[in-house]
């Protein structure tokens, strides 16, 4: 089964609450799931790299999952992005169409037409996770299959509509679904609570990962690190899987189970706080 674009389409319309935070460069939808209506706010998002697309249905399941737990649905509100960059997951399992005019610039740029494994920018050749207002810097000078921060933050639509959703709801929690390596990063330049720090330790062991502060490009310009900068609050980069990506789908099963252990675990901890 492909986990690309068509496949969130089809998801979307399995639930009640659905909007569309912003639109990509090549005009796909950035889809957004709410579920809940408590005073608790929380956001999710997933696939912001074209080659962790894995990371869409791990939250999706988790989202059906979370559909179903009624019990949880008067205590928190549920924001779940599942797919902030079609156009990356898209050239990252279909390759380019030279046709195309965005794909004939990223050729012009980056000097290659096989993006398989390699493409986890946008259809600009933009890494999304680089290109937050968060100490950014752009690592690579011009368009590429990752790490290109963009001429400047929040230079991509991508960016702007995360942007947008978090300035609105102000969530007490924010995850950015990620892959590979089983860390929950919990850290921006000391920045964050030790609250966070400790939550992201339990939670971590819970689930079998390891709780990291992030190095080298980890350590800035992502959605994660934005947030903690701009509210203090709890917001962490979680690494499901393991290995090289794009994961192999035998794995899907058990990001799946790992994204519904970490999920329910801080938004327990949320509510048994009283977190409002």
């Amino acid at each position: 089964m492909s986990y690309g674009y068509s496949y969130i389409i089809n998801e979307v319309k399995t639930f009640k609450n659905v909007s569309i935070i912003g639109n990509t460069t090549e005009h796909r939808n950035i889809f957004c799931i709410r579920i809940g209506e408590g005073d608790i706010p929380i956001v999710f998002a997933a696939s912001f790299h074209g080659l962790e697309y894995l990371t869409t249905p791990a939250l999706v399941s988790f989202a059906h999952n979370f559909d179903k737990m009624t019990q949880y649905h008067n205590k928190v509100q549920i924001y779940f992005v599942p797919m902030v960059n079609p156009d990356g997951v898209e050239i990252a399992l279909h390759g380019i169409n030279p046709s195309n005019f965005y794909h004939k610039k990223i050729i012009e740029h980056v000097g290659i037409t096989d993006f398989s494994n390699v493409w986890q920018a946008n259809a600009s050749g933009v890494d999304i996770n680089h290109n937050f207002n968060a100490d950014w810097k752009s690592v690579c000078k011009a368009p590429s299959p990752t790490k290109y921060g963009g001429e400047f933050p929040e230079s991509e639509p991508e960016t702007r509509a995360v942007v947008s959703l978090l300035q609105q709801i102000e969530p007490e929690l924010f995850i950015a679904f990620h892959s590979q390596g089983k860390e929950i990063y919990y850290d921006f330049n000391g920045m964050e609570s030790e609250l966070a720090r400790t939550n992201a330790t339990e939670i971590a062991r819970l689930a079998g990962y390891t709780a990291v502060r992030a190095e080298g490009t980890a350590s800035f310009g992502g959605a994660k690190d934005w947030y903690v900068q701009e509210y203090h609050k709890e917001a962490y980069t979680v690494e499901l899987g393991f290995g090289k990506n794009p994961l192999p789908l035998s794995q899907l099963e058990g990001m799946v189970k790992d994204t519904n252990t970490i999920c329910i675990g801080l938004i327990d901890k949320l509510i048994q706080r009283g977190c409002k």
